[in-house]
């Protein structure tokens, strides 16, 4: 389990919540709560997120108003054995999807500290090149 908000896997179990932002938690399928730009920049590329060890999914999405636009839900299978380098790869490469940092932390691929090391990293070497 980790938090639907930050991705954070420190859970207080007896109340069903993260530790650090106090979000809900849920399971590794459910569906990731991103906004439609980012599902809309991610669709595309699911061919070659693939090869880095994650799983686009449809999933349908139940809500009190039936909208058929917000009915696709997005999940993602993240290979659990995604090492270090596979997981600065993705990262990255969803960086360069130009999706928002905070919108990488609700797809749960990892701790959120881990994921701000390595946009913190890449930065890092961007500005070094400059």
């Amino acid at each position: 389990m980790r938090c639907l908000v930050c991705g954070s896997s420190k859970i207080d179990f007896e109340w069903c919540q993260c530790r650090l932002c106090g979000a809900a938690a849920g399971l590794r399928d459910e569906e990731c709560y991103v906004t439609e730009e980012t599902k809309s920049k991610l669709w595309p590329h699911a061919q070659e997120l693939s090869t880095l060890g994650v799983t686009l999914k449809e999933q349908g999405v139940l809500k009190k108003h039936i909208d058929p636009i917000g009915a696709i839900g997005l999940a993602l299978a993240v290979a659990d054995s995604l090492d270090s380098g596979v997981l600065r790869k993705l990262v990255v490469f969803l960086h360069k999807l130009e999706i928002p940092q905070d919108e990488i932390l609700r797809l749960r691929l990892a701790e959120p500290d881990a994921i701000t090391e390595i946009l913190d990293d890449k930065d890092e070497g961007a500005d070094a090149a400059r």
